[in-house]
């Protein structure tokens, strides 16, 4: 009997291992296919579109795509496939500039398509100019209430700012490595403060950045003291304004300890430091930076 009872067992383990690697199988799809549909040679704003399928799987499997862009994750988005396990996941090509798109499901992944996006040499009016605007407010620099589809003042100020930051040339020129850098998240201005509504100076760099928290809400160009009569170091909060315009063509001040102050002025000259002691900042951006500060705020001016 027991030998007997011993062969039935053996007799099922043997059948139960023909039995499993066809249940594996069954269940196993391969990876996904992936393929790109869209401009041979994609540039910014371009329309691309991943479409694949997963072998095998039937409908409301799951599929991630991943879009990757100079190693940055830009979009991500987890669907479920249709009929014959087909997917199709649309984007927008608005970063920079190598991209790598992915698609994974059940732990394995599609071969990476990928492309490389060029930046334009020079800026017209239209949608990839919004986009060089964006890109600029996605990294702190301000550059009018509205973001706009033209290379305008607002556009040259952050130019400007942005250049300042970064220590290059002190123009309003736009350069494709600017626009690069941008669409990469890269170049903006880091706080050295961190906590509470503030407001930070640098000197050595003639910047002034609007800080909520670690968050910089917007980055000027900005002129300070000239060495003959240069602006006061230290951390200090605002205690008085100044709407319109006063007897010395100080625009819409801010003050901070004594005279000093930050308020607009015509010129802030980008090279040098040119002012009696007080921080300048461009007219066009004033009342923004007025109505921005609170009275009670801190002010950190440092080289």
């Amino acid at each position: 009997m027991i030998r007997r009872g011993g062969i039935f067992v053996a007799l099922i383990a043997a059948a139960a291992a023909f039995a499993l690697p066809a249940a594996a199988a069954s269940a196993a799809t391969g990876p996904p296919t992936l393929a790109l549909n869209g401009p041979k040679k994609p540039g910014l704003l371009s329309k691309v579109t991943a479409n694949g399928a997963i072998p095998g799987a039937t409908a409301g499997a799951q599929v991630t795509i991943t879009v990757e862009a100079s190693g940055r994750t830009v979009d991500k988005k987890q669907l479920s496939v249709g009929g014959g396990g087909k997917f199709s996941f649309p984007f927008v090509v608005d970063s920079c500039c190598k991209y790598q798109v992915t698609a994974t499901s059940g732990g394995q992944s599609s071969p990476a398509q990928r492309f490389t996006v060029r930046v334009p040499k020079h800026l017209h009016k239209g949608a990839v100019t919004r986009l060089y605007n964006q890109s600029l407010v996605d990294e702190g620099y301000y550059v009018g209430r509205n973001v706009g589809s033209h290379y305008g003042l607002g556009s040259q100020l952050a130019t400007l700012a942005y250049r300042k930051v970064n220590n290059m040339a002190r123009n309003y020129q736009y350069k494709p490595v600017i626009f690069r850098k941008l669409l990469m998240g890269r170049g903006g201005f880091r706080p050295r403060y961190h906590s509470g509504h503030h407001v930070e100076v640098d000197i050595s760099r003639q910047v002034m950045a609007l800080v909520n928290g670690g968050h910089v809400v917007a980055t000027f160009h900005v002129s300070t003291g000239k060495p003959s009569t240069p602006t006061v170091r230290g951390t200090y909060h605002f205690y008085r304004k100044d709407a319109g315009y006063n007897s010395e063509g100080m625009y819409y001040s801010v003050y901070f300890i004594r005279g000093y102050a930050t308020h607009g002025y015509n010129p802030v000259p980008m090279h040098e430091a040119a002012s009696h002691g007080c921080v300048r900042n461009p007219i066009p951006f004033s009342t923004y930076i007025y109505n921005w500060i609170n009275l009670g705020d801190a002010i950190h001016v440092y080289l």
